[in-house]
């Protein structure tokens, strides 16, 4: 037994007072001896015996009653196996996490999932008490403080989010927020619907002494088809479909700027290639859409990419034998052509609008290259011989060794850093590859003996990104977590690059965890509706045994008013 105010108990002393006014009340009067009332004293001793009898009684009504009026003020808890909203429990800390990722908007029998995912975490909330420490986590990952009416509101106003939850993750920080609290009882509740493609690397690993509860999913889970990625390339746009596995086929339209210019029927874990019309020069907006599902957050997804004419370009000697046969095969693809605009070589050409600039086969003429950078107002050089490493960047393809490369300085006027020198590539974290304005730095020459980029597949794409990207100044384009959305990123009149937001294509698989995978990665007692809601506070929950101890009181007093006034 426990009890919510021990304190109380300190008046279970005031269970002396009748006894000490019964000994109070005992007074020995003198005694004298009358004959003519001898007789009295066999009556005497009878009345005696009756009203010692009658003070014994109202002695112990009176201090049962004290002791239960006592108890009952410090409200003693008993353990119930119940569930009922009429059980209390101990302190606890309870962190709730209510996964409102895109996959809690699909619609199941008639119902959202996420409306099943809200009552659960509001009953949950219900049962908290004032004593309790909560926080809510969404879908977003921060944990919210905050007292039971505060978060119950929180969660009646929450929607379908963008965001992709980390379900491992996240349990794993609710699970130490709540062990780092000094309470009797430490718990975690967890309202998903457990999809497989939740759960992140590892384990939750949840401290000794936190239960973790997750609600078990659906037994009927609705066949899903979403967009995954969508690129465009040389006037086609490949759109892959992800989803469920063994979904069915689903038509797939692409629209440019509002209008329609072709459809694919593609199935999960397949793509299509959808030709796009003769587009003029600049930046353009389309999209790719599926017909409306059980799960609309993934039916469409957003597509922007720029057109524009192929770059002149012209290899000096310099640049290497390897950077010539590149060149040659895109300009056999037309995705070059010859010119001035960019000048590829081992020194800043003048009269291009473009530079890329590799490292002097001779090292005596390293001098000589750095000066002229400077002169044409340059902030970077080539410093000294660098230390061999892996490539580490999205410019060129991932982990390419380098053998020889020359590290690559900033010197800045009166310290200051120039703004339009951006690091695009390192090697053992620093600068290998480098924008400085009009020009681009190459620690390395592109030669097999310094780098293994030319004999990569990696090598003619890296060089048509170089000279056709890079070289104008354009960012490549970004997927992002996010409300569907294209945001550009301008520099002054130019458009540099873009921003494409969408819903991470792991929430179109709705395939939910195994129990067995739940519990072994979260840690968690998997239970249904039903079975969640007796295990709430199941470790410390109990009864309020207080009105029963009050009744008793009332049927003691009313004994003691009847002792004390018929037996006068």
């Amino acid at each position: 037994m426990t009890f919510l105010h021990p304190l109380v108990l300190l008046g279970l002393a005031a269970a002396a007072i009748p006894a000490l006014l019964h000994l109070l009340e005992r007074r020995v009067p003198p005694e004298a001896e009358f004959p003519p009332l001898r007789y009295l004293s066999e009556a005497e001793r009878q009345s005696a015996r009756r009203l010692k009898l009658r003070h014994l009684l109202l002695l112990m009504l009176r201090t049962a009653l004290i002791v239960l009026i006592v108890l009952a003020a410090a409200r003693p808890l008993l353990p119930s196996p119940g569930s009922g909203a009429r059980l209390v429990h101990e302190p606890t800390a309870l962190a709730v996490i209510l996964d409102n990722s895109p996959s809690s908007g699909a619609v199941i029998d008639g119902r959202p999932m996420l409306d099943r995912l809200k009552a659960t975490a509001r009953a949950s909330l219900t049962r908290a008490s004032a004593a309790d420490r909560l926080w809510l986590v969404l879908a977003d990952g921060g944990a919210r403080g905050g007292t039971r009416e505060a978060l119950l509101a929180t969660v009646d106003s929450v929607g379908v989010s963008p965001l992709r939850l980390d379900l491992t993750a996240a349990v794993r920080a609710a699970a130490r927020l709540v062990d780092a609290e000094p309470l009797a009882a430490r718990e975690v509740h967890v309202a998903s619907d457990l999809q497989r493609s939740a759960l992140g690397p590892g384990r939750a690993a949840v401290p000794r002494g936190v239960r973790v509860l997750a609600l078990a999913p659906l037994e009927r889970v609705p066949e899903n088809r979403g967009i995954g990625a969508v690129q465009v390339t040389d006037d086609a746009v490949a759109v892959s479909v992800v989803g469920t596995p063994g979904a069915g086929a689903a038509t797939v339209t692409v629209r440019v700027q509002g209008r329609e210019v072709g459809r694919a029927l593609t199935a999960p874990g397949s793509a299509a290639t959808i030709a796009l019309p003769a587009l003029g020069a600049g930046w353009w907006v389309g999209e790719a859409a599926l017909d409306p599902d059980e799960l609309r957050a993934d039916d469409r997804r957003l597509l922007v990419w720029r057109v524009a004419p192929p770059a002149q370009v012209e290899a000096l000697p310099g640049a290497g034998a390897f950077v010539a046969a590149a060149l040659a095969v895109l300009e056999d693809g037309r995705r070059v052509r010859p010119g001035t605009e960019v000048i590829i070589g081992d020194r800043p050409a003048a009269g291009s609008k473009a530079s890329v600039v590799v490292p002097p086969a001779d090292p005596a003429l390293l001098g000589e290259v750095n000066r002229a950078l400077a002169e044409r107002g340059g902030r970077w050089r080539f410093g000294p011989v660098g230390t061999p490493g892996p490539i580490a960047g999205t410019v060129a393809p991932e982990r390419t060794p380098v053998g020889r490369r020359y590290r690559l300085e900033e010197i800045g006027q009166d310290g200051a850093k120039s703004r339009d020198s951006t690091v695009l590539a390192r090697v053992n974290g620093e600068p290998w590859l480098v924008r400085d304005g009009s020009v681009l730095l190459i620690g390395s020459r592109l030669d097999t003996a310094w780098t293994a980029l030319p004999a990569t597949p990696g090598f003619v794409p890296f060089l048509d990104a170089l000279v056709n990207r890079l070289a104008r100044n354009e960012a490549p384009v970004i997927d992002a977590e996010g409300v569907p959305r294209v945001e550009f990123r301008i520099r002054g009149v130019d458009t540099l690059g873009a921003t494409v937001f969408g819903p991470d294509p792991r929430e179109s698989d709705l395939t939910p965890a195994a129990p067995g995978l739940a519990r072994d990665v979260l840690g968690a007692e998997v239970l249904d509706d039903a079975s969640f809601a007796a295990a709430r506070f199941a470790g410390t929950g109990r009864s309020d045994v207080s009105g029963v101890l009050l009744t008793v009181a009332l049927f003691l007093a009313l004994a003691e008013l009847g002792v004390a006034t018929l037996t006068r």
